[in-house]
């Protein structure tokens, strides 16, 4: 009788122990998700600033006031290579198109 008793406190306690454990786990890893969030939110609000900045330093108006006193550098157009030599290459992230070989427009 007693040994019965003893068996079903223990498998109790057993029991509760592995539900705090899973408790503990599962609080753990929502804990690294609301992390995971923030930091995509600050990289999110640092990629719109960026771009915001590179927007506002590539403005025309910026570029011709840097362009009036000499600040940038002039190349007359005999200088670049002609047109069927330049290509522009694809980004890494760029969906390559059906039918057209990576690195060819």
């Amino acid at each position: 009788m007693y040994f019965r008793f003893g068996s079903a406190l223990l498998l109790v306690l057993a029991i509760s122990l592995a539900g705090i454990v899973l408790e503990k786990r599962n609080l753990e890893l929502r804990r690294r998700l609301t992390r995971q969030h923030y930091q995509t939110a600050v990289l999110l609000e640092k990629h719109a600033k960026l771009r915001l900045k590179t927007q506002r330093l590539g403005a025309p108006q910026r570029v011709l006031k840097a362009l009036r006193p000499g600040q940038l550098d002039q190349r007359p157009a005999g200088d670049l290579p002609p047109a069927s030599m330049r290509s522009i290459p694809l980004l890494p992230w760029q969906r390559q198109l059906p039918g057209t070989v990576r690195g060819q427009p």
